[in-house]
């Protein structure tokens, strides 16, 4: 007996010692690191068991490494098609573009991503969004290209089934992905009709039993519809009916979205075409067919020129986080910022508390009341930093703000999909549009003045004012947000 409890100590010590060695290493995050060590050595079963479900560094494990390496190929094609965009458009847009031109260099140096023209069409919440993408689909004569991470079993989820069983008899190629677990509800019904009337649809990461730890920890967040390679989507709305405020659903939502139009939708398309040569039975190829050459700008929208930025754990860096960050740093006069998970690491802090004291108006927006109420409270945890740095907080209070959207300088904006926190950082696959141009973002601005006008704004002095209580549940929030 005394040999089998010698054994088992043996192996129990070299788990502990093989994890600590796996944290250490594979942790790039410190105050994660920290987290997980501290976690391990109070609960060293648990600790373990949770550190190896949701704590592994995916970023360059092996289906990842695939996406990578398709990820590559594909850029290969695009880039001996596209090279002369980025530097053409910088020479011919100098004077409207100069101020956030090394944002620009920076895109195309971390991701390759041209800098393209486009018209742009600002959507506020679901009852914009979604005539127009109904009316987008019906429209379109080739193919239509989605990726999404929730899709719902309801009125908006079920119209836009129909149309596209009714554009799939129509002869159209339609390519779908979804997230296998924020979509779940749609598995028996929506994606079951879609593939049996011949639309090929597929789960992005599909959850199995003995990985669903480790997958759910990475998820396809993005929002993403490309019709026939002229007309794009991408923003935080979901496909489902509590983003539409013509539903009485319980709770106003407020959220953001773009309609693209104009040769910067094959940025987007080509974000689309590596998820889905990372997911699909068949593989789709650089092509005029999916790739226009020359496109002809529709009606309506803002005319501007944009780059598409993509995050997630095939790339070899956080392209969302340092994308906010270069934003940031290159803000002079006004930088207004929207999201509604806000657990900012180090440097996302830094960058905007640097701002605010240089001058800048820094103005934050999230929502008074969270639908994760650990969230929400891990998020206050930051205030008062923030607040001291002369960062100017407001919570919004008609509903739920869900828009994760920026506007510096009356000059650039951005629509995505990617929250302020490490999930969309590191984690997720994430997207998001960055558009330069000051008409587009006077809509931006107008918007985000509205928004605040159903908000409220928190004092320095009524902050610090808070109870003792209070600074200890958001500390307790914060130091647990570290394992999300």
């Amino acid at each position: 007996m005394y040999i089998i409890y010698s054994i088992l100590a043996i192996a129990y010590l070299a788990i502990i010692i093989y994890t600590v060695v796996r944290i250490l290493l594979d942790t790039h995050s410190t105050p994660k690191t920290l987290a997980y060590l501290m976690l391990v050595f109070i609960l060293p079963i648990a600790g373990i068991v949770i550190y190896f479900s949701f704590g592994v560094n995916h970023r360059h494990q092996r289906s990842n490494a695939i996406g990578a390496k398709i990820h590559g190929e594909l850029d290969q094609a695009i880039q001996s098609e596209f090279q002369d965009y980025t530097r053409d458009l910088l020479k011919s847009h100098h004077h409207e573009i100069a101020h956030f031109a090394p944002m620009v260099l920076f895109l195309n140096g971390i991701g390759k991503e041209p800098l393209c023209n486009g018209n742009f069409q600002l959507l506020n919440n679901g009852e914009e969004k979604f005539p127009e993408v109904l009316r987008s689909l019906e429209s379109a004569d080739r193919f239509i290209h989605m990726e999404y991470y929730a899709w719902e079993n309801d009125t908006r989820g079920n119209q836009i089934k129909e149309v596209l069983l009714k554009k799939v008899k129509q002869g159209l190629h339609i390519r779908i992905l979804y997230d296998d677990y924020a979509s779940k509800g749609i598995k028996r019904n929506i994606v079951t009709e879609l593939a049996q009337a011949g639309v090929q649809i597929y789960p992005k990461i599909k959850v199995k039993l003995k990985q669903f730890a480790n997958r759910l920890n990475h998820r396809d967040h993005r929002k993403i519809i490309i019709v026939d390679g002229i007309c794009g989507f991408v923003g935080g709305i979901n496909i489902s009916d509590r983003y539409d405020n013509t539903i009485d659903t319980g709770l106003y939502w407020r959220d953001t979205h773009v309609k693209i139009e104009g040769p910067l939708v094959n940025s987007l398309q080509r974000h689309f075409v590596v998820s889905w040569n990372m997911s699909a039975g068949d593989q789709l190829k650089f092509s005029t067919d999916i790739f226009p050459k020359a496109i002809d700008f529709m009606n309506g929208g803002s005319p501007a020129l944009g780059q598409i930025v993509a995050g997630g754990p095939i790339y070899p860096k956080s392209n969302i986080m340092l994308s906010y960050m270069k934003i940031f740093s290159l803000a002079r006069e006004k930088l207004y910022i929207t999201n509604p998970y806000f657990i900012p690491n180090e440097s996302i802090i830094d960058a905007m508390c640097q701002a605010a004291i240089s001058g800048v108006d820094v103005r934050l927006l999230v929502p008074e009341k969270s639908d994760s109420e650990l969230v929400g409270a891990a998020a206050r945890f930051y205030f008062s930093r923030l607040l001291d740095a002369g960062v100017r907080i407001f919570l919004y209070q008609k509903g739920f703000v869900h828009a994760k959207t920026v506007v510096a300088d009356t000059r650039l904006s951005v629509v995505g999909t990617a929250n302020m926190d490490i999930r969309s950082f590191d984690l997720n696959f994430e997207i998001m549009s960055v558009i330069y141009g000051s008409l587009f973002a006077r809509q931006m601005e107008k918007l985000f003045q509205n928004d605040l006008g159903h908000s409220v704004e928190i004092s320095k002095e009524a902050w610090n004012k808070r109870s003792v209580f209070k600074k200890l549940k958001y500390a307790v929030a914060r130091l647990v947000s570290s394992f999300l």
